[in-house]
């Protein structure tokens, strides 16, 4: 799927095209600046508002809150055949009369956690085990007029890759403090669930400056690709931050490779991303055939045991190919990468191969 994240403004008449940065910092100041810095030779019409999907009606006083409808856009629920597939939402808000939006709430919570978790041989109920909420966007938004009475965002984003449920809250605030929302599930099974290992394959995509919505940070563990305005700054991204073992990282002159959030070529500072997660990488002499092979604790472990350090140790340098990787990451969890795919166009991804213990 398409992945640019779409900001949408809408005014008094018209509707207009933004794509840039959703973030809980930068949002706010995009907007205000839209209508000064308009490159565009005619408004661009994003979308009928006849196509907005009206679901869980609220009667209480606050912001109107609807999916808009359309084949390729997720509005309910919906059970998962694929680990790790993606869905693409696009929500529309607007504020009741004499107020304004001052905030716009999109999270996921996950039951169990989106980890592979080892299953009790009896006794398993739903809903006993540990949950995750993850914040995917928290933008808030300055309170002009011509601004904040509508807004519309469109995101691709990722569904886990574990067994489970994720629900998915729509929230919108407006300037009386009175919310609106709208929510989802989505719902995986897995015919692989007692493994001892977690796999799964996922695609991770070349990040890009004017586009924060490219699933660019991987957490391991989970299999969730995450876009920048998930992970971008701390406080606010600190639970989504903790997650991230690799970042996909461009290069022109010898080819994109993957490096952990420590290493500087991930272009994450401190004041931005103080606290890093310490995963540990390492080259081995593994292929495609024999990362196949890799199915018990023992035979991951030795993989990683048997590996060499990278020339930077928190980079692996140009990837190639059929290129396996084996990591372990601050819990003590080890597992093997295998480079499946190098995709150049339209969008750079490197398709990988992960297994990971439990």
């Amino acid at each position: 799927m398409h992945a640019n994240a779409t900001i949408v403004v809408l005014g008094h008449s018209s509707i207009y095209l933004y794509y840039g940065c959703a973030t809980s910092c930068g949002l706010a100041h995009q907007i205000s600046d839209l209508y000064a810095h308009m490159r565009f030779p005619q408004p661009l019409l994003l979308f009928s508002l006849l196509g907005l999907a009206a679901c869980q009606p609220d009667l209480n006083s606050g912001p109107r809150v609807d999916f808009v409808a359309s084949s390729r856009f997720t509005t309910g629920n919906r059970r998962l055949t694929t680990p790790g597939d993606t869905v693409a939402t696009r929500i529309y808000a607007e504020a009741e009369k004499d107020s304004r939006l001052t905030r716009m709430l999109i999270t996921a919570e996950y039951q169990p956690v989106p980890e592979g978790i080892i299953y009790p041989q009896v006794g398993y109920v739903e809903g006993d085990q540990p949950t995750f909420k993850l914040t995917y966007l928290d933008s808030t938004f300055e309170t002009v007029a011509r601004f904040t009475t509508e807004f519309a965002f469109q995101s691709v984003q990722p569904t886990r890759t574990t067994p489970g449920k994720e629900t998915w809250v729509y929230e919108a605030t407006d300037t009386n403090g009175n919310t609106g929302k709208r929510s989802f599930f989505l719902r995986l099974g897995r015919t692989d669930s007692l493994y001892i290992y977690h796999s799964y394959r996922v695609g991770l995509q070349a990040p890009t400056p004017d586009n924060a919505a490219r699933r660019s940070y991987l957490a391991l563990r989970s299999g969730l690709a995450l876009p920048k305005f998930t992970v971008r700054t701390a406080p606010q991204n600190t639970d989504a931050q903790q997650l991230i073992d690799l970042v996909y990282v461009p290069n022109v002159t010898t080819g994109p490779g993957l490096a952990t959030p420590a290493n500087s070529r991930a272009k994450l500072p401190d004041n931005r991303w103080p606290i890093k997660r310490q995963t540990r990488i390492r080259r081995t002499t593994l292929n495609e055939t024999t990362f196949t092979t890799l199915t018990t604790t023992t035979q991951l472990t030795a993989a990683f045991a048997a590996g060499t350090q990278f020339t930077d140790s928190t980079y692996t340098g140009a990837v190639t190919k059929n290129q396996v990787i084996a990591f372990r990451t601050p819990e003590n969890k080890t597992g093997a990468i295998l480079i499946e795919d190098i995709i150049a166009t339209p969008t750079p991804t490197f398709i990988l191969q992960v297994r990971v213990t439990k």
